[in-house]
């Protein structure tokens, strides 16, 4: 499942025309879509600390999901609450006329103890500020088509998008666009690890581990069967995969009662669905060997099943362009330390996958990308520290910087139909290449 180097660069060429013609309209436009944004900053950024200071877990994002539906319907969006059969996900949209239709992922939920520690707080303020820039090309600059912000919840657990994607959330959208904050890099290519989980449950029987123990079957010894046998198939790994797992709940907790329940969760990554699988092949052995190993029975639920990312090479080389453009990191004292590679040196290095999200499913779905920027500190992301850096001005102030990136990429897909069909080309050749 190697991505065909020839079907990138092959299209390169055109991409790098379209966008070359595009500029040239796109420029008159910044100064409009940059002035809309940074209006409204005082509320974006009231948006982001909102977010930010009220953390909410999967599928519980009720304060964050008000505070974005009732800004983008101040701003004149089409508002639809609790959509998609998810309670806490929403639909925004503002249309003129007809034409391509582009959209923005915001993210919101929190970490569990942690709160906003991989910055979704972030990643909500970029993607409906950068709708704030479409819309004024839409509303008021003769630009047609459509903006959707699409709210996912539960990106940290169960996959929002995934859910809905099943529901037809990301039917007739011509792209798929967000950003996501990381420490010391700004990335236009990044890919994900493909990455499944699963309740795992070991069922024994209680006894008393002094006066029987004949008579028990030990569910923790089924788990620590599972996890010595895992520690020892690591040996075999290829060093871009994962497994890892937790116990969640046992039902004793007495010493001297044998465990006859216990729960856990199991994590698997790899660097596509294809090599993932073989993994996921041999945890199921390991967990059947281990129950039967240990006269215990286990049962497992498969709970999150994230697809790696394939982003579109035309909206990352075009992110790039306008990124250096406008706002060259290289020049900015404030972010001058901080390193950035072109799309091509990404390629090269096959996107620097290590986490997963399900925007991973999106990419499957139609042309997308997940930019990262840096927002600084050395806590990496799902670490109490980043939750702090999140929460800063500075923070703030790059994701803003981001959103009018993502406005102007966002309106070379409207306003070019060259480049949008190249765009689209391009990522049915790749997912042909790649199919699973």
């Amino acid at each position: 499942m190697a991505i065909n180097t020839a079907l990138h660069f092959g299209l390169l060429t055109l991409s790098i025309a379209g966008i070359a013609t595009c500029q040239n309209n796109t420029s008159g436009l910044s100064k409009q879509v940059f002035a809309a944004i940074d209006s409204r900053n005082d509320q974006l950024r009231t948006v982001n600390r909102e977010i930010w200071e009220n953390p909410e877990t999967a599928m519980e994002e009720v304060h964050a999901h008000e505070v974005l539906t009732s800004f983008l319907e101040d701003q004149g969006f089409t508002v639809t609450r609790s959509a998609f059969n998810l309670s806490t996900a929403f639909k925004a949209v503002y249309s003129n006329g007809e034409g391509r239709s582009v959209s923005f992922n915001a993210e919101y939920d929190a970490l569990p103890g942690i709160g906003h520690a991989c910055g979704h707080n972030l990643i909500a303020t970029s993607s409906v500020a950068a709708a704030v820039g479409v819309k004024e090309a839409l509303e008021n600059q003769g630009v047609t088509g459509t903006v959707v912000v699409l709210g996912t919840p539960a990106e940290e657990s169960i996959g929002g998008k995934i859910k809905m994607l099943d529901a037809g959330a990301y039917e007739n959208l011509d792209c798929s666009i967000m950003a996501h904050p990381g420490n010391n890099a700004y990335g236009a290519w990044s890919r994900t690890l493909a990455s499944w989980r699963a309740n795992v449950t070991w069922t024994g029987k209680a006894s008393h581990a002094a006066l029987a123990p004949w008579q028990g079957q030990n569910a923790l010894d089924g788990f620590v069967a599972a996890y010595q046998m895992t520690g020892l198939y690591r040996q075999q790994l290829m060093t871009t995969d994962r497994i890892h797992h937790i116990i969640k709940n046992t039902d004793n907790l007495v010493t001297n009662v044998i465990p006859d329940r216990v729960e856990s969760e199991w994590g698997v990554r790899g660097t596509n669905r294809a090599r993932q699988a073989v993994v996921i092949d041999q945890l199921n052995s390991i967990v059947e060997g281990s129950a039967s190993g240990t006269n215990t029975t286990v049962f497992l639920t498969k709970v999150q099943d994230y697809w790696d990312q394939n982003p579109s090479f035309q909206l990352a080389k075009t992110y790039y362009n306008y990124l250096i453009e406008y706002f060259d990191p290289s020049k900015d004292e404030s972010t001058s330390e901080f390193s950035i590679s072109t799309p091509e040196q990404e390629y090269e290095d096959g996107g620097s996958p290590s986490a997963s999200s399900d925007q991973g499913n999106v990419s499957w779905f139609l042309p997308s990308i997940q930019v990262g920027f840096p927002i600084g500190g050395t806590a990496p992301n799902h670490n109490a520290g980043f939750t702090k850096v999140a929460g800063t001005d500075f923070a703030h102030d790059q994701a803003i910087t981001v959103s009018k990136v993502l406005a102007l990429t966002a309106l070379e897909v409207l306003q070019n139909a060259t480049y949008a069909e190249a765009m689209k080309k391009e990522w049915e050749e790749m997912i042909a290449a790649l199919q699973f």
